[in-house]
């Protein structure tokens, strides 16, 4: 992601980069977001399985 911003700090963005931007933040999110679940439900399961 930052690495995404970098790219365009130095120079005024245009329509396609702000959309490119934004794909890249949903994917970024969306990764995030599943992995949070993954540990969410693994953690519940520790916690079932020892109480």
């Amino acid at each position: 992601m930052v690495e995404l911003m970098l790219e365009f700090a130095g120079s005024a963005m245009k329509q396609d980069d702000v959309v490119k931007v934004l794909a890249q933040r949903e994917a970024v999110n969306a990764v995030t977001y599943e992995e949070y679940q993954r540990a969410k439900k693994a953690l519940a399961g520790k916690k079932a399985a020892a109480g």
